[in-house]
C-alpha cells in the first residue's frame, strides 16, 4: 500500500500542477553549456616511497536545459570523468514544474543532502562521504529566501528480505538566505533516512550495497558566510546513529561515519586564496584521509577561462583503523574552460 499511495500522490500532485500551469504562448528555448577541465598533479604516497604524477581530462560536461514554457523546464547533463565514466554518461535528467513558490523536480538528480561548496580543485571530504545520486522526485517550496522540499526514490540498499523494489527512502531539505548590507547567510539543514544510499557508503556495506539490516539515517548542517571579499564555509555531516554491526564496521566495531569541511577565502583582484581544514571519522581508512589541510589559488586568466593551483597534505588513518599512520602530499594545477 505504501508504494501505491505514493505513486498516486506523486502523480495527482503532478496533473494538479499542470493543470493549474498554463503553458505560455512564447516559443521552447533551448540553453547549451559546457564545461572543459584539464588537470596536471604530483605528489607522494602516504608511505613516501612513491612518487606519481598526471596530466588528466579531469571532467567533460555538456548541458541540456529546455525551457518549455513559463513553468515547465528540462535539463539533461552529459558526463565525463577521468577513471570514473568510460563512455560519457548521463549524469542527470531532470523535469521541473513551478507554480508560483511550489516546484516539482522529477528525474535522475543528485538529491538535496549536503552542500559541497568549495574553493578547492578536490572535492570536500563532505562530497566524498555524503553525494547521493538516484532516480527521484522532489516536491518544495522556495520563496523569501526560505527553500524546503521533501524527496523520495527507491534506493539500492534495502533492508535485508524486509523492503526490496519499494519506494522507502525519503530526505527532507531546509534552507535559509538571509542577507545584511554587503553580508550574507546561508544556512541548511537536511536529512536523509537510510544514509546507506549514499555512493560512498553503499559501496562499504559488508554484504554488498544491495542489502542492510537497518536503515541508519544520517544528517548535513552548512553555513556560509560571504562579505565583501570574505568567504566562509562551514559543513558537517554525520551519520545519526552507528550502523548496525552487521552492515558497517570501523575497527571491528560500529561505525558512524562523519566529514566536515572549514574553508576561509579571500579574493584580492582577480585573485582568490583559500585555506580549508577537512576530517572524516570512523571511515575506511583505504578510501578517505582521517585529516586533510588545503591551499589554493585561483583566477580567470581570459574570459570564462580559470586557472587553480592547489596543495594538499593529508593525514592518513592509524594503521589500528584500517590506514598506514603517514602522510602525503599532491600539488595540482587545474585548466578550466565553461561556455
Amino acid at each position: 500500500m505504501k508504494t501505491l499511495n505514493l505513486k498516486y500522490l506523486s502523480a495527482s500532485m503532478l496533473i494538479a500542477m499542470g493543470m493549474g500551469a498554463t503553458p505560455a504562448t512564447a516559443e521552447p528555448t533551448l540553453e547549451v553549456s559546457g564545461a572543459v577541465e584539464v588537470e596536471m598533479s604530483s605528489g607522494e604516497a602516504y608511505d613516501s616511497t612513491e612518487k606519481s604524477s598526471d596530466i588528466a581530462l579531469a571532467t567533460v560536461e555538456i548541458g541540456f536545459d529546455a525551457k518549455i514554457n513559463d513553468r515547465v523546464s528540462a535539463h539533461v547533463l552529459m558526463l565525463h570523468e577521468d577513471d570514473d565514466t568510460d563512455p560519457p554518461v548521463i549524469d542527470e535528467g531532470t523535469i521541473s514544474i513551478t507554480n508560483g513558490p511550489v516546484f516539482i523536480n522529477a528525474g535522475r538528480m543528485y538529491i538535496p543532502f549536503g552542500n559541497f561548496e568549495s574553493h578547492m580543485v578536490s572535492d570536500p571530504l563532505t562530497l566524498e562521504i555524503a553525494e547521493t545520486q538516484e532516480a527521484a522526485i522532489e516536491f518544495g517550496y522556495e520563496a523569501s529566501g526560505f527553500r524546503a522540499s521533501v524527496y523520495a526514490f527507491n534506493g539500492e540498499a534495502d533492508k535485508n528480505e524486509v523492503d526490496n523494489d519499494v519506494v522507502d527512502d525519503f530526505g527532507i531539505s531546509i534552507g535559509y538566505t538571509m542577507k545584511a548590507g554587503s553580508a550574507n547567510m546561508d544556512l541548511g539543514l537536511d536529512y536523509l533516512n537510510n544514509m546507506a544510499e549514499t555512493d560512498a557508503i553503499q559501496e562499504a556495506i559488508i554484504a554488498g550495497p544491495g542489502v542492510v539490516e537497518e536503515h541508519t539515517a544520517g544528517m548535513a548542517l552548512h553555513a556560509i558566510f560571504t562579505m565583501d571579499k570574505l568567504n566562509v564555509i562551514l559543513e558537517y555531516i554525520t551519520a545519526s546513529d552507528s550502523f548496525n554491526i552487521a552492515d558497517l564496521q570501523f575497527n571491528g566495531a560500529e561505525a558512524e561515519p562523519s566529514a566536515s569541511n572549514i574553508e576561509v577565502a579571500y579574493t584580492i583582484d582577480d585573485y582568490t586564496i583559500a585555506i580549508a581544514h577537512q576530517t572524516s571519522d570512523e571511515v575506511d581508512g583505504s578510501a578517505l584521509p582521517e585529516t586533510r589541510n588545503m591551499i589554493s589559488v585561483s583566477t580567470t586568466i581570459a574570459g570564462d577561462v580559470g586557472l587553480a593551483v592547489e596543495y594538499t597534505d593529508a593525514d592518513d588513518y592509524d594503521v589500528a583503523d584500517g590506514g598506514t599512520g603517514e602522510s602525503g602530499g599532491t600539488l595540482t594545477a587545474q585548466l578550466a574552460v565553461e561556455f
